[in-house]
């Protein structure tokens, strides 16, 4: 019988029991934290709050993880949810469902061995042995998912239970919703890594010590600043760590590589105003941030000015709001396709003045089509429809499949846009923008005055969760009528900035030739 919930020091490939009387366990959250840095590791268990903004975004992945989890399991009719108001309760219902031949799958089972806690999202009970999926509301394989395979693995396997499969359940990005009940069988695609856990399994063993004796310690590990902050991707106590600094700290560097990081801090230097104008391996958008940390102030290339005034007229500055769910909520949508429901348009006639359009779906169905027919009636005589970033047009792209007839139309209109994105960051540099090229920090740094704390809603996410709100047929009209105007002022203010960041930077005085301003 596998020993679900006891340490112990028997069974080959077993964990290295913890001695004494407090039991400091890992998870496999924290076993990640841990492999990237120790420091991270002790912080993510006992001062979590510490993590750098952005809360809002991992709360909504957590609330589509649990989702696609609950989905996946409806793939496993037969198969048992080990509930448990406690870990130890938990423990003793995997030991009860392990022991009866009859439950052949379960869900959310509790084992824990040598210190360390685990529970695969699904266990599958075969001949020769249990087969371990973990559930991913994810569309391909990354590399972290080995690795938490890796982890459930080892701990299962020093508790004594035979695991001789592990994999994954994605979500399958060529699925398109019929309508109705989702195919299960078609909306989830099966990886087996196998190969790759077993590859990992002895680095698993090897790093589960280390990691309790710095869980069990009472103050976080020294450890230096350096490429493992940005490998394989930005610590989420970035900011806690490097807080402190130079006014200009080189991790504002635009793009900035772990490997570039780790040669600043062998080299040290820690202020973009003390890098080379020669160091090696700036890419030109980095040497314009540097340039600006110097000059205290913005830089703008004065071939930005000729490429502004390039775009024809009217143009049409505009801005789409979308929401993505992890499962297709309306026929024909796939998973985490990005569904349309707003639109804003400022748009700058030919003799330079400015008027205003807008489309709000609040109606509780698809509004793709709604929201296109409007669109295109509205853009119709736009020499170019002007955006920031690549978003709009990708939209553009997935309407025109999803709406055969209005497909000519809608990809014609993708043919006049103009990008800002690429332009303000190939040109132009801001010590504010502190290596972002984000609208939300572009405008203050280049317009001042202008920017987003004003309003109720602020970004992205924030408006698709009112956008959900908004379309509950149960809303107070009041309340509805308040997240109308929320979501109107929203999607406008990006309008309004673009027309306002082509108003400045495209000017033929002022930032071009600003005097360099000490430091």
């Amino acid at each position: 019988m596998p020993r679900c919930g006891r340490d112990g020091d028997g069974l080959d490939g077993a964990l290295p029991a913890r001695d004494g009387a407090t039991r400091v366990t890992l998870s496999k959250r924290l076993f990640v934290a841990g492999l990237q840095c120790a420091k991270r590791l002790h912080l993510e268990h006992v001062a979590p709050e510490l993590r750098d903004a952005g809360q809002a975004g991992r709360e909504a992945l957590a609330a589509a993880g649990i989702e696609v989890g609950v989905a996946a399991r409806e793939r496993f009719p037969r198969g048992r949810l080990i509930a448990g108001e406690t870990w130890d309760g938990a423990v003793a219902a995997t030991r009860a469902a392990l022991a009866d031949p009859a439950i052949d799958t379960l869900f959310e089972a509790a084992f824990e061995e040598g210190g360390a806690r685990a529970r695969p999202d699904v266990l599958v009970r075969a001949a020769d042995g249990f087969e371990v999926l973990e559930v991913k509301s994810a569309l391909r394989v990354r590399d972290q998912h080995a690795t938490d395979l890796a982890y459930q693995v080892a701990v299962l396997r020093a508790a004594g239970l035979a695991v001789t499969r592990a994999g994954l359940l994605l979500l399958d990005r060529t699925y398109v919703h019929p309508g109705g009940a989702f195919d299960l069988e078609r909306l989830f695609v099966r990886v087996d890594l196998t190969a790759a856990v077993e590859s990992l399994a002895a680095t698993v063993r090897d790093r589960l010590e280390p990691m309790r004796d710095v869980l069990a310690a009472g103050e976080p590990p020294a450890v230096a600043i350096g490429a493992h902050c940005l490998v394989p991707d930005r610590c989420p106590f970035f900011g806690h760590c490097h807080a402190g600094g130079p006014a200009h700290p080189v991790t504002d560097l635009p793009r900035l590589t772990g490997e570039q990081l780790g040669v600043f801090v062998r080299r040290g230097i820690d202020d973009l105003r003390s890098v080379p104008a020669d160091f090696p391996g700036l890419t030109p958008m980095q040497a314009r941030a540097c340039r600006a940390a110097r000059r205290g102030g913005p830089v703008r290339e004065p071939a930005l000015v000729d490429k502004l005034a390039a775009i024809p007229r009217p143009a049409h500055f505009v801005d789409f709001e979308t929401f993505a769910s992890a499962l297709p909520v309306y026929p024909g949508t796939r998973p985490f396709e990005q569904v349309p429901f707003q639109w804003s348009d400022h748009v700058l006639a030919i003799d330079g003045a400015v008027t205003h359009r807008e489309f709000l779906h609040d109606a509780n169905d698809d509004p793709r089509r709604a929201f296109a027919e409007s669109l295109l009636a509205a853009t119709a005589d736009a020499a170019a429809l002007v955006v920031y970033s690549r978003f709009e047009g990708d939209v553009l792209s997935a309407l025109a499949g999803a709406l055969p007839d209005l497909g000519v139309a809608l990809l014609e209109r993708r043919e006049r846009i103009v990008d800002l994105l690429p332009l303000v960051r190939d040109h132009c540099a801001h010590p504010a923008l502190r290596g972002s090229f984000s609208i939300k920090r572009v405008l203050p740094a280049f317009v001042p005055g202008l920017g987003y704390d004003d309003l109720a809603i602020r970004d992205g996410l924030s408006a698709s969760r009112a956008h959900a709100a908004l379309v509950d047929p149960a809303l107070d009209p009041a309340r509805r009528a308040e997240l109308r105007t929320q979501l109107l002022a929203y999607c406008a203010r990006d309008t309004w900035a673009m027309v306002e960041l082509h108003r400045v930077l495209g000017a033929h005085a002022g930032l071009r030739d600003d005097p360099p301003r000490s430091p």
